[in-house]
């Protein structure tokens, strides 16, 4: 694995933890040639990857020195494009909480559109007022 491991002080020789990784650290990491991102809280290092992302390189570059988790999942990847993403991993994302993560995607959905019903009868409550003003004008 290329997983960078770090010891801790005082744990036994065979424990390690990841590595943790600030934000603002994976913020720097955001050209071309220095290409990180976030998943799921987990870094991965993409710069040698992105000339080989069936995708192209340029969707990975919108996210390099961000989260991408929403963009991962909304595709829809693969198992085996998830076991391609583990090669890359360089640690973990320090302070990441799984379950405020999961509770900040519902907030962030609802307040994305989509609309339901309401969002096809306003639209033709609009035309429809817009029409009968022309013909009462």
């Amino acid at each position: 694995s290329s997983t960078l491991r770090v010891r801790h002080k005082g744990s036994p020789p065979h424990v390690t933890m990841a590595k943790m990784i600030t934000e603002e650290e994976v913020a720097k990491h955001a050209s071309k040639t220095d290409a990180w991102f976030s998943i799921h809280g987990v870094v991965y290092d993409i710069s040698n990857y992105l000339e080989d992302h069936p995708g192209g390189e340029e969707v990975m570059l919108d996210r390099a020195g961000q989260d991408a988790t929403t963009d991962f999942e909304d595709v829809g990847h693969s198992d085996e494009a998830r076991k391609e993403l583990a090669k890359f991993e360089v640690g973990k994302l320090e302070g990441y909480d799984p379950a405020k993560a999961a509770a900040a995607k519902p907030a962030k959905e609802a307040s994305g559109g989509g609309g339901g019903v309401m969002g096809v009868l306003v639209p033709i409550a609009l035309v429809g007022a817009a029409i009968a003003y022309r013909f009462l004008m």
